[in-house]
């Protein structure tokens, strides 16, 4: 710079250009010297550590009324009220807060703490680390009121009766109340929560004998006070001596108080009355003498619970229906009519007769698969004769290959018809022994318009379905071997897709072999219901009655179903 300035140039010029040339200066060597964050280093993944406790954790003879926590960095807590598990439960909730480095308990002033007890208060995985979140795992701090500390546990798994699937957060509780109602009164000794997987340990107990049940506790009072909730017991007592896993199955108990939930009525001559459990004695009684019992058709959902009452709608203004179970009024419900004429020109909901389903316009139509035409509205019973005469058409690309004038029909619900070929008498023919269609075969149904006519007097339009069959090598056969625990008894069989989807059901009372033909190459699973009261269907469990749900059991592996392959399998069920 003092080169540069040594010139002939006149003073004044030469001390600006210095300022300028010190200010360039100045900025460059700032601009180099910024601070900049390095990079690398080894990323904290250790958790915070305990440095003291106040009280000691473990501590005896317990009288204090306040708990400190201090940890060796600030730490915060994450999702506390899921994690946070005190157990014996108290009385009242206590205050918990965070500050910087330290978390205090402070028990609540009317809180009385159980005489000779170990407390366990778990807080999980809620501490955690304030800038990396690494949690403490299963961190808890443990005291006696006695003169020392509890240290029995109790361990198993919890899964739903039905579907052996688990559930995070279902309560499992001990009693030292033997009581059959304390589940509906008193909150447990000691409880625990499970985690994903079903499992759950409950440490820190005293010894003794304990009754044992479970619930998912919808109002969490801990205790079983609600429809809603689900509930699981232990036969016996638990003798804390005795060190074992323990499973438990939990069910939800069927609705003491059947009751009519809502009605729906947005169609033409059909009312849905939905009911809060199954209702197969129900009765719907019009009042309105303009009703007579041939007008009128019934259509249950499969769980019972929800009615599709059908009606041909006479010219009146209103109707009044009493609702009974058996012989006792359960409500009484009043309609105001919807026009015929009205609905015909209706732009939201237009009354009409269409087909709902059949065999679908795709390249995918199996063999095993019902071949069923299912309508809208109810068909009209008295013209189903009637259908023999009419011209229904199968089609094999472009020749004629049925003519469905001479095979039988076979009303199989209100609004569905089956076409049998074969087997006159069967309610589900399917379409490999009844139509004997071709594999890998394109085929065109055609139904002529008013070939089918509903309740109303509508009849159909015309209908053409264009749908292929599956080349009969994409299928797969199995052939299952069934052990069974005892010689005689009663039993559902299920053949389940992945998704619980139910295939094949079979009602069996012995050792026997089952065969399940045309199968979609794909992962099967099989499930059999101990169908102890003969009805054909699972039941589930009962507290009061001390009756366990319906013992349910699956095969261990999966079931890999092979295009164009026979399988054959042994399945012995144990208890």
């Amino acid at each position: 710079m003092k080169n540069i300035l040594n010139t002939t140039l006149p003073l004044a010029v030469r001390n600006k250009l210095q300022t300028l040339l010190y200010i360039v200066f100045v900025s460059f060597f700032f601009s180099c010297a910024q601070v900049v964050i390095p990079s690398g280093g080894n990323k904290d993944i250790v958790p915070p550590k305990v440095v003291k406790y106040i009280p000691d954790s473990a501590s005896i003879n317990f009288k204090s009324k306040s708990i400190a926590i201090f940890f060796d960095e600030f730490v915060h807590l994450k999702d506390l009220n899921n994690q946070l598990i005190i157990s014996p439960p108290l009385e009242y909730q206590p205050d918990i807060k965070l500050k910087n480095k330290i978390i205090t308990i402070d028990f609540d002033k009317n809180e009385i703490l159980k005489s000779n007890t170990t407390y366990s208060i778990s807080f999980g995985n809620a501490i955690q680390d304030i800038h990396e979140n690494n949690p403490i795992e299963n961190f808890k701090y443990v005291f006696s009121t006695g003169n020392f500390i509890d240290s029995l546990i109790v361990k198993g798994k919890i899964e739903n009766a039905f579907d052996h699937k688990t559930e995070k957060g279902i309560l499992v509780m001990l009693y030292n109340d033997f009581n059959d109602s304390v589940i509906y009164k008193n909150k447990p000794q000691y409880f625990s929560k499970t985690k994903e997987d079903g499992s759950f340990q409950i440490n820190n107990i005293s010894d003794g004998k304990f009754k044992l049940f479970v619930l998912k506790d919808a109002n969490a009072n801990y205790k079983y006070d609600s429809e809603k909730e689900t509930v699981g017991f232990l036969d016996s007592f638990i003798e804390m001596s005795e060190k074992k896993d323990i499973l438990i199955d939990v069910f939800q108990e069927p609705a003491k108080n059947l009751f009519l939930k809502k009605t729906i009525y947005n169609s033409y001559g059909k009312i849905i009355f939905v009911f809060n459990k199954s209702a197969e004695n129900i009765s719907i009684e019009p009042i309105s003498k303009t009703l007579n019992k041939s007008d009128i058709f019934l259509d249950y959902s499969k769980n019972k619970d929800t009615l599709c009452y059908w009606f041909k709608q006479s010219e009146i203004d209103s109707l009044i229906f009493i609702v009974k179970d058996g012989s006792v009024t359960m409500d009484t419900v009043s309609f105001k009519t919807i026009n015929k004429e009205a609905a015909l020109t209706s732009k939201r909901s237009p009354l009409k007769f269409t087909v709902q389903s059949s065999p679908s316009g795709n390249n995918s139509f199996d063999f095993n698969a019902d071949f069923k035409i299912v309508f809208n509205n109810p068909l009209e019973p008295s013209l189903m004769e009637e259908l023999k005469k009419k011209k229904i058409n199968l089609m094999e690309d472009t020749a004629l290959y049925k003519k469905f004038n001479d095979l039988n029909y076979i009303q199989e619900s209100i609004s569905t018809v089956l076409i049998s070929g074969k087997v006159p008498n069967s309610i589900k023919a399917n379409t490999a022994d009844s139509l004997i269609l071709k594999g890998n075969t394109n085929y065109h149904l055609l139904i002529p318009s008013g070939t089918f006519t509903d309740i109303f007097g509508l009849t159909n339009d015309t209908i053409k379905i264009d749908f292929k069959t599956r080349d009969e090598k994409f299928y797969g056969t199995l052939k299952l071997k069934i052990e069974l625990p005892t010689t005689v008894g009663n039993y559902i069989v299920q053949l389940l897709d992945e998704k619980e989807n139910i295939f094949r059901t079979n009602y069996i009372n012995n050792a026997t072999i089952l065969s399940y033909e045309y199968l979609a190459p794909k992962k099967y699973k099989l499930k059999i219901i101990f169908d102890e009261n003969k009805n054909l269907k699972w039941d589930s469990g009962n507290l009061i009655l001390k009756q366990q749900p319906e013992k349910v059991i699956y095969n261990v592996e999966p079931i890999n179903i092979r295009s164009n392959w026979d399988l054959e399998l042994e399945w012995k069920v144990t208890l």
